[in-house]
């Protein structure tokens, strides 16, 4: 039943992810042309502001997720509504705290970055409607653990799919009936909060019926608890953000709303990768916690190793494709922008990325064992030297945007190199280099491709969407045996033909 949840979860979840790129793909470049690159880049800036209030509640929220999935798989039903209402009164007082430095951050946002005068309304109306948003979400948040809980992730995999569509929709007859403006943005964002505060709701009353909303289970105690462990949870949070997201900021107040509109195009391809590895992930984490909370550790290691071998063999077939064919893809998506630009921007982004995808689910082993203190350390530690690396370079070269994605590779890339693989090894209780052989795998995976693109690159380069299309999907069908071939054991190999014929055979397509 575990591998059978699994393959659903992941199934929806790459779906979700194809409907959220699909649209994104054909709709950005229309927003572009329509309200501008400027004030287009205030969108994303909008979002990442949203990444700083969620500092505050991921310390319940990723907590909550596996005190209260541990207390339903141990038949304590009593101490999962204690959790649930605990998690919901807390995030409602963080959420009435916000409210006025989020009030101030509208009415002041001329004061805090460089916004061009005539759409300063427009981009106060948004941060606005982004904010009330944000509130809204968490406020509600712990609704989203009933699918995670359950492991039934295909079903908000469903509802984000669902959530994209009415995000596009509603954005589409903004801008048909009503004159363009950014604005429109925060509308449609409101709109998708709502829609999925409605289905969390829906899924926490099928799917926990025990789960009932009283005042009675409050608890400080239970505060505390969860506070205490998912403190470190807010760190990683904190740093993440340092990471990926303050770089916008920091190119706005330093560079100007042009070139952070332009570094938000070069984000944009890193981050859909990076949401896809956040949704595969995501399919994983249910099942470490429900094992680890059974106390079946044999199958929590062998779990977390098939975890990683999945992860190398999918997501290194578009990381190295995008590192030999990212400028033709900024060519035919953003013609009028300079596409050489971009791809080498994007292409400092993207590298870091070749290491950290396969091993990306070790990560969520910290939060299932509880052990997050000293990862949640060395993440802010090199995040804060990040940050005044770039900041200083910035001041002192002319090297602009250049700066922000060499930096961040360069500090990434030795933190998950030197730091990381030890320290899961650790947690596990394995040898010191046991992670170190997935590294090597998924590196060696993206050099099939890399090599296998730079071969057809010498022969052929597409000149339109529908080539650009074809060739991908062909060199993914080459490289997907050759990844299989050199991630995989002989067992595992054999393993997934039995189970391709197997659903060939439940299909029965020839009937």
């Amino acid at each position: 039943m575990a591998k059978k949840e699994l393959a659903i979860n992941m199934a929806a979840n790459i779906i979700a992810f194809a409907v959220q790129f699909g649209i994104n793909f054909l709709f950005t470049p229309y927003l572009i042309r329509t309200v501008g690159k400027e004030a287009y880049g205030f969108f994303p800036l909008a979002n990442s502001f949203i990444g700083y209030a969620g500092i505050i509640t991921i310390a319940l929220d990723s907590m909550a997720s596996r005190f209260i999935t541990i207390c339903l798989e141990q038949n304590n039903t009593e101490g999962a509504n204690i959790y649930f209402n605990s998690v919901l009164r807390g995030n409602t007082y963080i959420s009435i705290a916000i409210t006025i430095p989020s009030v101030l951050m509208v009415i002041f946002a001329d004061k805090l970055l460089n916004i061009p005068p005539n759409i300063l309304a427009d981009v106060q109306w948004l941060f606005g409607l982004i904010f009330l948003g944000s509130i809204i979400t968490i406020m509600t948040s712990v609704y989203n653990i009933a699918t995670f809980a359950k492991n039934k992730l295909h079903l908000s995999s469903i509802r984000n799919a669902e959530s994209n569509i009415i995000r596009v929709a509603v954005l589409l007859l903004l801008f048909y009936f009503f004159q363009p403006t950014i604005l429109y943005f925060g509308i449609a964002n409101l709109i998708v909060v709502f829609f999925i505060f409605y289905t969390n709701k829906v899924y926490t009353r099928k799917l926990l019926p025990e789960i009932k909303i009283s005042k009675i289970y409050y608890r400080k105690s239970a505060i505390r608890e969860l506070l205490s462990s998912g403190v470190w949870n807010s760190v990683n949070q904190l740093s993440l953000i340092i990471l990926t997201s303050l770089d916008l900021l920091i190119a706005n107040i330093l560079l100007g709303a042009s070139e952070a509109g332009e570094y938000s195009l070069v984000k944009i391809i890193p981050m859909f990768i990076q949401s896809l590895v956040g949704m595969l992930v995501g399919v994983f984490v249910p099942e470490f916690t429900i094992l680890y909370a059974q106390n079946k550790k044999k199958e929590l290691l062998k779990s977390i190793n098939r975890s990683v071998k999945i992860m190398g063999i999918i997501m290194t077939i578009p990381l190295g494709f995008v590192l030999v064919w990212g400028d033709v893809f900024f060519k035919l998506w953003v013609p009028n922008q300079n596409f050489e630009k971009l791809y080498w921007l994007s292409f400092f982004t993207i590298i870091p990325l070749v290491i950290t995808t396969s091993m990306n689910t070790i990560y969520n082993v910290y939060t299932v064992t509880n052990k997050l203190k000293t990862p949640a350390m060395v993440l802010l530690a090199t995040g804060v030297i990040n940050t005044i690396v770039i900041v200083i370079l910035l001041k002192i070269t002319n090297w602009g945007l250049f700066v922000i994605p060499i930096v961040s590779m360069i500090i990434g890339m030795s933190r998950n190199l030197i730091f990381t693989p030890i320290y899961a090894s650790r947690c596990l209780d394995v040898k010191w280099n046991t992670f170190y052989i997935a590294i090597l795998r998924g590196i060696l995976c993206c050099l099939i491709i890399v090599s296998t693109s730079l071969i057809i690159r010498e022969f052929f380069t597409p000149k339109n969407w529908i080539e650009f299309i074809t060739l991908a999907i062909i060199i993914g069908l080459i490289v997907l045996p050759l990844n299989i071939l050199v991630a995989l054991n002989k067992n595992e190999r054999i393993a997934i033909q039995k189970m391709v014929y197997k659903t060939i055979r439940k299909i029965n397509i020839f009937q």
